[in-house]
């Protein structure tokens, strides 16, 4: 698949993997089950032609068990970073909305 630079259609999604692409459970206690609804989602934002990067907090000692659970789960993607990085979009478990923020703040 070769991205589109000129087409602003195209985006760049960070989709992270435990409690998002997993149901929750502590990867380092067992192999996490696969939430298919956001495995679909992920592998029609691929055949759209956007940019998958999978981002997890997981540490790189982590990283070979993380990929072979992408690959057993059908979950296509251009990168995987062990931080969070650059994106259009995150797609998160633990994210906020700003306003969200600022209500609980005060």
């Amino acid at each position: 698949m070769k991205f589109d630079y000129t087409n602003q259609k195209k985006k760049v999604y960070c989709i992270d993997v435990d409690g998002t692409l997993t149901n929750g459970e502590m990867f380092w206690k067992c192999e996490p089950t696969p939430n298919m609804d956001m495995i679909e989602w992920t592998n029609e934002k691929y055949e759209e032609g956007n940019i998958i990067i999978i981002w997890t907090a997981r540490q790189w000692r982590h990283a070979q068990e993380t990929v072979a659970w992408l690959i057993k789960y059908g979950v296509p993607y251009h990168g995987l970073q062990m931080a969070k990085g650059g994106a259009d979009y995150y797609v998160d478990d633990k994210a906020v909305e700003l306003s969200t923020l600022y209500k609980d703040i005060k």
